[in-house]
């Protein structure tokens, strides 16, 4: 028989097996909504739809012309983009990258070669007049002639290398392969020099070389220059206070002449008086300008120069002396001499170490109290030692007084220096490129 309805239908809540199986409980059937019709679009509104896809095809076109006109940043990213994925096999897209480095610094090089800011970028420092004027008076030496082979006739003649800043006006670095910033600032810098010093004068072969002084790394009028033999000692002597005069005395002490060359030396001794004459030079002197620096000397250091620092002498402030004397401080340097110490290991730089820890240690509270010539002087006396274990100790009393005294550019200097020192006698940064 049919079962009945349940009168509760689908409402009903019971689940009783006998329930269910005597009554029908059925779902409610799902009415399925009515859908309305579409109606016809009237010419009006069939107007209007034409005029809606005009606009968004002309909206795809315009947005396509500007993708088309994208910047030269986003063009070239893509260009090497697609080049390395190109060549994705075959090259390593770094390499393309620094490939294109390297050109753009290869370009920055060749533009500064194209003035005398070279110098300045390259050595830190600037010429004095006097330099500009003696390259002038090289050049009347051997008329009709190159620059480098102006410097070669002078090395001929008297043993004497123009170096450094020569080398650039005589276009030696135009051509020459880049080198690290270090390598400039280390070009024929000999092992003794402090960062004051800068090279321009070498007699070939030996250690014997001079230079201009620079107390300050600004300073370019009215310069000292200094001779020094590395080979002998760290001490610096004043020779002249323009170039023209060390020229001067490089030829009457310095060149080992010969009867044969004995008439040359008096023809360009007589040739640079004329052309002081001719050109009217108002050249400093030796003695004018050692008097004026003397006045400002602090200290005489192991190298003899002296040290300059400003110093307020109302309130006695810029330098104080150290706690030893020089002869002190030379006696405990010698333990790095002392045999029973010197035997391979680290004994001999402890025993240092530990003697000059206290009088670093004064230095440094100097710092801190103003007189920055304090730890000037010890860490050019312990560069001056040339004991290389020194290095360390010498950078950490050298870099703050530098600092503090606006001197950063002997800060590059001397860290240059010390981490490729050598006694080598050619320092020449060409070799060492090579």
């Amino acid at each position: 028989m049919p079962k009945e309805d349940c009168k509760y239908w689908d409402k009903c809540y019971q689940r009783n097996e006998a329930h269910l199986e005597k009554y029908n409980h059925p779902s409610k059937a799902t009415d399925t909504p009515k859908m309305a019709p579409k109606r016809k679009p009237t010419d009006k509104e069939e107007e209007a739809g034409e005029s809606a896809k005009t606009c968004s095809s002309n909206k795809t076109a315009d947005t396509m012309d500007a993708e088309k006109d994208l910047g030269n940043y986003e063009s070239e990213t893509a260009e090497l983009h697609k080049e390395a994925m190109s060549n994705i096999a075959g090259k390593n897209y770094m390499e393309i990258l620094e490939k294109r480095i390297r050109l753009s610094v290869q370009q920055e090089y060749d533009n500064l070669c194209e003035s005398n800011e070279f110098i300045r970028h390259k050595f830190l420092v600037e010429m004095p007049p006097d330099f500009y004027e003696f390259w002038k008076f090289i050049d009347t030496l051997k008329k009709d002639t190159t620059k480098v082979a102006a410097l070669k006739h002078i090395e001929t003649l008297f043993q004497l290398q123009l170096v450094g800043p020569f080398e650039f006006l005589a276009g030696k670095f135009h051509k020459a392969k880049m080198g690290e910033p270090g390598d400039y600032l280390r070009h024929w810098r000999f092992y003794y020099d402090p960062p004051e010093f800068q090279t321009i004068f070498v007699r070939k072969g030996s250690g014997v070389h001079y230079g201009y002084w620079r107390d300050v790394p600004q300073d370019k009028e009215r310069l000292l220059l200094a001779r020094n033999d590395c080979t002998q000692n760290c001490e610096f002597q004043f020779v002249a206070g323009n170039i023209f005069d060390a020229f001067l005395y490089y030829l009457e002490h310095d060149f080992h002449g010969t009867p044969f060359t004995a008439s040359q030396v008096a023809a360009t001794k007589k040739a640079v008086k004329q052309y002081i004459s001719d050109n009217s030079l108002g050249l400093a002197q030796l003695d004018d300008l050692t008097k004026e620096r003397n006045k400002r000397v602090m200290a005489k250091s192991f190298h003899r120069a002296g040290i300059v620092v400003p110093y307020e002498r109302k309130s006695q402030q810029g330098y104080r002396p150290l706690t030893v004397s020089d002869a002190e401080l030379k006696k405990i340097l010698a333990l790095f001499e002392r045999k029973d110490l010197n035997d391979g290991s680290d004994n001999a730089k402890q025993a240092v170490l530990e003697k000059l820890q206290p009088v670093a240690n004064a230095a440094n509270i100097a710092v801190d109290e103003c007189d920055f010539g304090t730890a000037l002087e010890l860490g050019l006396d312990l560069f001056s030692s040339g004991h290389k274990e020194l290095h360390m100790l010498v950078s950490s009393l050298l870099v703050p007084a530098y600092s503090l005294l606006s001197r950063p550019q002997f800060i590059a200097i001397a860290k240059a220096h010390m981490e490729q020192r050598s006694r080598e006698l050619n320092l020449s940064m060409f070799d060492v490129l090579k």
